[in-house]
């Protein structure tokens, strides 16, 4: 039972992941059209807005797993971890990017919750470069 309810909770998360990242793509790509495309700036922009929701989707993730490791009995990660904001950024962080790397493990039904981190993560920032290739492809080849 515990690994059914960790798996419906980590495809919430994964399809809340899917819509707060559609949502900030629709919403960038709405104000790069609103600039002059031959700005160089509207690339930096562009990088900075997708990198920024990129960190509230770690963040979103770091919080899930505090919720997760203070209200539930699903999971829990190696002692090297401590319960500290840091901690759950930096954890969800490797974890997103498919890093992978930490001095501490997810144990449990936490495992669950990593995979689907890590499988969030490579998909939006997939996602994310096919949509800054598209969107800032189309001015950056215009200044050739």
């Amino acid at each position: 039972m515990m690994m059914f309810i960790a798996t419906v909770l980590s495809l919430i998360m994964l399809f809340a992941t899917i819509c707060i990242h559609y949502s900030g793509l629709k919403f960038i790509s709405f104000g790069a059209k609103r600039y002059d495309t031959s700005s160089h700036f509207v690339a930096l922009i562009l990088l900075l807005c997708i990198a920024l929701l990129h960190l509230l989707q770690i963040i979103l993730y770091a919080f899930a797993f505090y919720l997760l490791l203070n209200f539930t009995d699903l999971g829990s990660f190696t002692s090297e971890f401590k319960p500290v904001l840091r901690d759950y950024i930096y954890f969800s962080g490797a974890n997103y990017t498919t890093l992978g790397m930490s001095d501490f493990y997810p144990q449990g039904h936490f495992k669950i919750f990593a995979i689907t981190e890590a499988l969030a993560g490579f998909m939006m920032l997939t996602w994310s470069a096919t949509f800054f290739y598209s969107t800032a492809g189309k001015f950056l080849n215009d200044e050739t």
